[in-house]
């Protein structure tokens, strides 16, 4: 996978993200984005290298989810 397509796909996981500041299962993300597992995992990759989402892990359940870690430049970066 190209290293400009990951960038984009991350710029495309931010902005939903940030439309919806809320903990996203990793499910719900994927339905959303329309990203494959490679596609979902890259871009998760890049936001979580550059410090802008948190994981959650919920161990009763078993899900995933992750959500924006907002700072007031985060909009600027991506």
């Amino acid at each position: 996978m190209d290293k400009h397509i990951i960038g984009e796909n991350a710029g495309t996981l931010w902005q939903l993200l940030n439309e919806d500041n809320r903990k996203w299962e990793l499910t719900e993300i994927k339905e959303a984005t329309g990203f494959d597992d490679m596609e979902l995992a890259s871009a998760i990759g890049w936001l979580a290298r550059e410090d802008k989402i948190q994981f959650e892990l919920n161990k009763t359940g078993g899900k995933a989810y992750i959500c924006l870690l907002y700072t007031s430049d985060a909009a600027d970066e991506l």
